[in-house]
């Protein structure tokens, strides 16, 4: 029997409460938010460790270890010997590496391996690792340590930009080891260099396949500086020892190269300090990006300093009251949403193009990698839109000179390369969002060239990059033919239409009148792969007809998902899509989609833990019912995102469900991101502040909630600047401008606000301009 909404709300607001209480990492013992007089301490608000598990939807991979917000380096543990890097129910570490994306779904980076041992050497990784206890682990941001129980070390990590610090802690009475298995990466190692030089430092390279099976290469180029002069050292290939020597280099991706340096023993303890410094474009770089961050910087400077720069980055939404768990969950998503994109340049402003020539960078300004396109244009980087605009300008202006440089506007690009990952133009969306709430500092002209190309022509042939797929078929058909493409039809279409929609708001900001016109025809090309008859999207062969048999459950035609987890992505289309099905069909489809017993990937109900239908929730807002979506959302963040290691729903994939719920904490959620436009629900906090910076005009924006608590679900009212908000949507411009926003919370749904069409959010279909 099916059970509905509501008793399942209730329940899962039960079973939370028990859950919450049962379970508390060692941040809960701080005071609930608010009760403090002093400034408040954002980032003692966070817990690495949330995510690190196996929650719903499989295996999750984010890092614990310490990094600097958009930091090029993520100085972190590996308890595996390929793949994610760290994970919570693993019980051995077998090193620390330097690069980490966060929560990807596939094995990445781990680049610049190294670790430390006492006595003899051993170079294999059984021989190496070593188990250790989470008693005897903790980590906030920008620091991490644990101890090394097979070794009595204490190991500790922190980082600035690109600098990685470990400090390590050696017993008395046995020599000291600090080991470089050079070979050793999280993915697929295709060279690699170590050089000991001195009697302090070691320098060299890493060579690495880019993720999820790309046969593309990037080089890592690394020093290491000692807090104290090492007494031996050599260096190993495969099986083979070479004492004394100090250079190995691998030629061949079977070879198992190393080196290493040692110190006596002592009747003390000794602590040995080590300094790590990347670059990807050359060793001179990493030299710099050494000197200028981490010269005569002790361990503690550095991770006061991360901690400082992490509380400062964190202050810019000020949540107060709430439960203690409630603020922890909130700001560790705000915190894992400040990983990436990364910073690629270095200190000197050099950085490596898409053409994999040496380029500049002004200073002032950072160049950024690490695009997750089709994740992140959902609410990660539409959130770094909203809170950190400067950096989002720069990260814009990444992407066009990718552009410049590539010839091509990537969907996933990693490094300098194109990886060709997913579907659709996801980055068209994300700089479309950007210029529209009133970011400019990027080369416009420039990005609107090449969005305009990749959402017209198909690639050319001979180059890395991949642009739409099937484009061809798209202007030819009006839609993606099932068997002329081998993944994902339906969902490649509804992709590609969102970034029409996007180009076309930016076409019309622009006065590029024509364009606009046209851009905006091609966003409704998803209503061709639409079947009125059964109202699904659904495959659709090149002769015109549906491929038959079909089950909205099954996986054909769809980018990770079923027909079911596609039935509402139309986010730029959606009064179409409501009208289409037919408002009473589309809303007991979508309370129904809803009512899933629990948690867990499933054909026909939401799927939580992963981007195909993180919009959903928000989509009664559309439909006339936008009570449910205030009661949906809440079962979303009360399940889902907890304060276990478990506590972020499948991979993160740099931030993008760490967004989502950051967003839905605050009440406000962009289903449609270029078109400025927000969904509301109600928010979890009594008040929310966001601190704004330029170029927009306002200085704050603070959202009230009264009441709050477990059971104050639903909206009531809202005011907006004092007056009535009759809409259930408010605008980048509403919040940018700076003001207030009050919701007056109930514990029972007001099925009279917002409920007219009249008041739900902009879609396509009632634009004014630009119609055929």
């Amino acid at each position: 029997m099916q059970r509905s909404l509501t008793h399942l709300l209730r329940c899962s607001l039960a079973c939370a409460a028990l859950y919450l209480a049962a379970w508390q990492p060692a941040l809960a013992s701080r005071k609930t938010a608010g009760a403090a007089k002093t400034a408040p301490d954002f980032a003692a608000r966070v817990n690495p460790f949330i995510g690190t598990g196996a929650g719903p939807g499989g295996s999750i991979n984010l890092f614990p270890g310490a990094s600097a917000p958009f930091g090029m380096v993520q100085i972190s543990p590996d308890t595996e010997p390929q793949g994610y890097g760290y994970h919570y129910w693993e019980h051995t570490i077998q090193g620390f590496s330097m690069t980490h994306m966060s929560g990807p779904g596939c094995s990445n980076e781990g680049d610049v391996f190294f670790t430390a041992t006492t006595g003899k050497v051993h170079t294999k990784l059984q021989n190496i690792e070593s188990p250790y206890s989470h008693s005897e682990e903790s980590a906030h941001p920008g620091y991490y340590s644990v101890m090394l129980k097979r070794w009595s070390i204490g190991a500790e990590l922190t980082a600035s930009t690109h600098v990685g610090m470990a400090r390590f802690t050696y017993p008395a009475g046995t020599s000291a080891n600090f080991l470089v298995p050079i070979s050793h990466t999280l993915n697929y190692t295709t060279g690699a260099k170590v050089n000991i030089v001195g009697n302090d430092t070691i320098e060299g390279y890493v060579d690495d396949r880019c993720f999820c099976g790309s046969p593309h290469v990037y080089r890592v180029h690394y020093i290491m500086k000692f807090s104290q002069p090492f007494a031996s050292y050599g260096t190993w290939m495969n099986n083979t020892f070479s004492p004394d020597t100090t250079t190995m280099i691998q030629k061949h991706d079977d070879q198992w190269d190393g080196g290493y340096v040692s110190w006596p023993a002592a009747s003390t303890r000794r602590v040995i300090t080590v300094k790590i410094a990347i670059s990807y474009v050359d060793l001179a770089g990493a030299e710099k990006n050494l000197n200028a961050e981490a010269r005569n910087v002790s361990f503690d400077t550095m991770h006061n300093r991360a901690a400082g720069i992490w509380n400062n980055e964190l202050s810019v939404v000020n949540a107060e009251g709430g439960t203690s768990a409630e603020q922890t969950v909130f700001y560790t998503a705000l915190y894992h949403s400040m990983l990436t994109p990364s910073i690629f340049s270095d200190v000197d402003g050099r950085y490596l193009g898409f053409d994999d020539n040496i380029h500049h960078i002004a200073a002032g300004h950072n160049v950024y990698c690490n695009y997750s396109g089709w994740d992140v244009y959902r609410s990660q980087l539409p959130l770094v839109a909203l809170l950190k605009p400067a950096v989002m300008a720069d990260m814009c202006q990444s992407i066009v000179l990718m552009y410049q440089q590539g010839g091509w506007i990537g969907r996933w690009p990693q490094i300098n390369h194109y990886t060709n990952v997913m579907c659709g133009s996801p980055l068209t969306t994300v700089l479309c969002t950007a210029w529209m709430d009133g970011i400019h500092g990027f080369n416009i002209k420039a990005a609107y060239q090449g969005m305009l190309k990749d959402a017209t022509q198909p690639a050319p042939p001979g180059h890395d990059y991949a642009g739409e797929s099937s484009i061809s078929w798209i202007n030819k058909l009006h839609y993606v033919p099932d068997d002329k493409e081998g993944y994902g039809s339906v969902s490649q279409i509804q992709e590609d239409c969102v970034a029409y929609a996007s180009l076309a708001y930016l076409a019309h900001a622009l006065h590029h009148n024509s364009d606009a016109t046209m851009l905006l025809n091609r966003a409704e090309f998803e209503r061709n792969a639409f079947d009125a008859a059964d109202g699904y999207f659904r495959p659709r062969l090149s002769n015109g007809k549906w491929r038959t048999p079909f089950d909205p459950n099954q996986s054909q035609g769809y980018v990770e998902g079923s027909g079911w987890h596609y039935q509402w992505l139309a986010p730029a289309d959606m009064s179409w899509l409501v009208s289409a099905v037919g408002k009473d069909r589309f809303n007991r489809r979508l309370e129904a989609f809803f009512n899933y017993p629990k948690s867990q990937w499933n054909s026909k109900y939401y799927n939580p833990y992963n981007e195909t239908d993180l919009e959903a929730p928000f989509e009664f807002d559309y439909s006339g019912k936008p009570w449910r979506t205030q009661a949906a959302v809440r079962r979303v963040l009360l399940e889902d995102y907890t304060t276990s290691p478990d506590g972020v729903p499948g991979n993160d994939d740099l931030g993008e469900m760490s967004s989502w719920c950051v967003c839905a904490m605050m009440g406000i959620y962009a289903i449609d991101p270029a078109s400025t436009v927000y969904a509301l629900s109600t928010p979890v906090f009594p008040r929310i502040t966001i601190n704004l910076s330029g170029p927009y005009t306002g200085k704050k924006f603070i959202i009230t909630t009264t009441p709050t608590g477990a059971r104050a679900v639903y909206t009531k009212t809202v005011h907006l600047n004092g007056h009535p908000l009759k809409n259930d949507f408010v605008t980048a411009a509403d919040i940018t401008a700076g003001g207030r926003i009050h919701f007056k919370a109930s514990t029972v749904p007001n099925k009279k606000f917002a409920v007219s069409p009249a008041n739900e959010p902009q879609s396509i279909g009632s634009l004014a301009w630009g119609r055929h």
